[in-house]
C-alpha cells in the first residue's frame, strides 16, 4: 500500500522526521519555563511539530512523570471549555484559572500543554486572553524538584506551554518565543521519504528525492503529495507521476499555501526542474537557476581576439623601432578582429 497518505498532522512518532532546529528551539524555550509559539504557512507542519513535542518531551527533558496534553482550539467554543478540559485531565474540577492552578499543584508532576490552531481561538475573540493567562502561569512555574515532582501540599506547580498559530505569530502582551517553520531542506526531505518507505520494498533514488524537493518547494504537504505519485510510479510502470502531481497541486492546492508559479514551468515536457536549493540547504521559494551569460562561454576567444593585435603591435615596434609602424599594425589587427567577429 502507498504509505504517503498523510493529509493532516503526523501522530505516529516514527514518521516525524527532521525539523531538528525548530524542535530544539521549542525545547530550549520551555526548559526555561517560557512559552513557545510555532508559526508558519498552512500545511507546513505546525500541528505535527507540537504533537511530536508533546509525545517526546518527557524523554527529552528526562521527566518520566510529565503529563502532556494536546488540545485543538479550533474545535472548542470558549476559553472556559479549554481550561476545564485541562483541569479534568489532571483530576480536578472547574473551568477557571484558579481551578487549573489548584489542579496542577495537586498533580505534583510537570504539566505540558500544547495548543493547536491558536489563530482560530484568537479570531473567535477568546484565544488571546487564554494564551496570555496561561503564559503568566508558565512564568510562575517552579521547576526545582527532582523528576519534576513536587512534594505533597507544597502548593507549587510546573507548567510548560507550547502553542501553534497561523502564518505569523500573534501579538500578545505576554512574550512567547517565536519558532517559524519554513521549507524543509534537502536532507530532511530525504529522511522524510526514508521514514515512510521503510518496510515497503520501494526506494527512491537520490535524483528522485531531489526532484521531490524541487516540485514541492520544500513544503511538507506537497512533499507528501508528490511522493505519493512517485511511489505509484514505482509500483505501476508507465504512470506519469509528475503530470498527475502537478495537476493535483494546481486543482487542489493546500488552502492558503499555493505553490510558486516556477514549479509549474516546463509542465508536460517531461523535463527535470532546475534546483531551487540555496547554499545553506534551504529551498528558496520561486527561485530559478539563471542561464549562464554568453560571455562566460565565449570569454577565451574574446580575450584572444583582444590581445592578438596588441601583441602584433608590440612585435612590430621591437622589429622596426617605429611607433607609426606599431600603430598601423594595431589598427589593422583590431580591424581584422572586428570583421571576423561580425562575420561570426
Amino acid at each position: 500500500m502507498n504509505p504517503f497518505t498523510e493529509r493532516s498532522r503526523i501522530t505516529e512518532p516514527a514518521r516525524f522526521t527532521g525539523r531538528w532546529r525548530e524542535v530544539s528551539m521549542v525545547f530550549e524555550r520551555i526548559e526555561r519555563r517560557r512559552p513557545a509559539m510555532v508559526a508558519g504557512a498552512p500545511g507546513v507542519g505546525k500541528s505535527s511539530l507540537i504533537t511530536h513535542v508533546a509525545q517526546s518531551a518527557g524523554a527529552v527533558m528526562e521527566l518520566p512523570g510529565m503529563r502532556s496534553l494536546f488540545l485543538d482550539l479550533a474545535v472548542l467554543p470558549d476559553a472556559g471549555t479549554c481550561v476545564g478540559l485541562i483541569v479534568r485531565a489532571l483530576g480536578g474540577v472547574g473551568q477557571t484559572m484558579d481551578d487549573l492552578e489548584l489542579a496542577m499543584a495537586e498533580e505534583g508532576h510537570t504539566v505540558l500543554v500544547c495548543l493547536d490552531n491558536a489563530q482560530a481561538a484568537i479570531a473567535a475573540g477568546w484565544g488571546e486572553s487564554l494564551l496570555e493567562r496561561l503564559a503568566r502561569l508558565a512564568r510562575r512555574s517552579v521547576p526545582v524538584y527532582p523528576g519534576g515532582i513536587a512534594p505533597p501540599g507544597a502548593g507549587e506547580f510546573d507548567l510548560l506551554l507550547v502553542a501553534a498559530a497561523g502564518r505569523e505569530p500573534p501579538q500578545l502582551s505576554e512574550p512567547f518565543g517565536a519558532v517559524t517553520l519554513g521549507a524543509m531542506p534537502a536532507t530532511e526531505v530525504r529522511l522524510l521519504c526514508e521514514a515512510y518507505l521503510d518496510g515497503t520494498g520501494v526506494e527512491f533514488s537520490p535524483a528522485e528525492i531531489r526532484e521531490l524537493g524541487r516540485l514541492s518547494a520544500g513544503h511538507p504537504a506537497y512533499i507528501q503529495r508528490a511522493a505519493h505519485h512517485l511511489f505509484t510510479a514505482h509500483t505501476q510502470p508507465g504512470y506519469g507521476w509528475r503530470a498527475a502531481y502537478l495537476a493535483e497541486a494546481r486543482e487542489r492546492p493546500v488552502p492558503g499555501a499555493p505553490l510558486p508559479p516556477a514549479v509549474f514551468s516546463g509542465e508536460g515536457e517531461g523535463e527535470q526542474f532546475e534546483s531551487i536549493y540555496g547554499e545553506d540547504g534551504e529551498i528558496v521559494e520561486g527561485a530559478e537557476r539563471p542561464e549562464p551569460p554568453r560571455w562566460h562561454m565565449e570569454s577565451p576567444a574574446a580575450l584572444a581576439a583582444a590581445l592578438a593585435p596588441l601583441l602584433i603591435a608590440i612585435l612590430a615596434l621591437q622589429v622596426s623601432g617605429s611607433w607609426p609602424a606599431a600603430a598601423a599594425a594595431l589598427v589593422v589587427g583590431y580591424g581584422a578582429a572586428a570583421l571576423a567577429t561580425r562575420r561570426r
